[in-house]
């Protein structure tokens, strides 16, 4: 699945540690972007939901918060619902 990832991501810088390799960028210390964090058929090409919420915990604990600009909704209880809705 990293091999269509990395196809969708293109260019784009991606977080590869030893755990994740995830289409996250830090934009500062404190805040990062990313794609729509995606389930089902969609995890194959985008970041698995599970991974991501996997990434918050391991490194950010119960310190983040997300901002949802897309008009999608995802399930907010992965991210122990720290998300705010911003329809851009």
């Amino acid at each position: 699945m990293n091999f269509l990832r990395k196809i969708v991501s293109g260019k784009r810088n991606r977080l590869q540690t030893e755990k994740f390799d995830l289409d996250i960028t830090y934009v500062t210390p404190r805040v990062c972007g990313m794609s729509f964090p995606a389930s089902g058929f969609e995890k194959c090409y985008r970041n698995n939901i599970n991974d991501v919420a996997a990434f918050l915990e391991d490194k950010h604990k119960d310190s983040y918060l997300i901002f949802n600009l897309s008009c999608r909704k995802y399930d907010y209880k992965k991210f122990k619902n720290m998300v705010k809705e911003y329809e851009w």
